[in-house]
């Protein structure tokens, strides 16, 4: 949405009778739209939407820790994974810092290679996330299924000792009657 303000603006640039004036806007527009694109895709930027998603990951982890705490060695596996994890994010953090003393010349390697770092890490994010979600199910899925045999069970005790009464009762009228 925020690119299709110097997109929008470009579109009047035919209109512009000069062709100085034309020339000039036109150059802004471009350099505007390069500016947004760079400011979009900045290292800050990057680790601060990584971080939103470690927040995700946190938050589901706590869950899986309550739900699924008959398991200690998942619950302990993953907060491993998560804590290095975290760990290689503030890694980047600190090279995020340091990159705003990198020359020009090697500015394009070090966003190049801090991008790779970045989707890298938002790769083991996701696949910590999918991992935590499926244990996650599965122990619901448990719980489910043992609240069903419960039920179960706790309906055919009172259907069968209900049946049973009636049996006992029917029984007892007819002792009564042939009396």
């Amino acid at each position: 949405m925020d690119t299709v303000l110097p997109l929008a603006s470009a579109a009047f640039i035919p209109f512009i009778p000069n062709d100085v004036l034309r020339n000039t806007a036109l150059a802004i527009a471009v350099l505007t739209l390069v500016g947004h694109l760079l400011h979009r895709t900045s290292p800050k930027r990057q680790i601060d939407a990584l971080d939103k998603v470690v927040q995700n990951v946190e938050e589901i982890f706590d869950m899986a820790t309550k739900e699924c705490s008959t398991d200690p060695r998942f619950i302990h596996t993953t907060g491993l994974k998560l804590a290095e994890i975290k760990y290689a994010v503030s890694s980047l953090r600190t090279k995020t810092i340091d990159g705003e003393n990198i020359s020009w010349k090697e500015y394009y390697q070090y966003r190049r290679g801090l991008a790779r770092l970045v989707k890298q890490c938002r790769g083991e994010l996701q696949d910590l996330q999918s991992s935590m979600l499926i244990t996650l199910e599965c122990a619901r899925r448990d719980k489910y299924k043992e609240d069903i045999n419960s039920r179960k069970a706790t309906l055919n005790r009172m259907f069968v000792d209900e049946a049973g009464m009636r049996m006992r009762f029917i029984m007892a009228r007819d002792e009564v009657e042939q009396v």
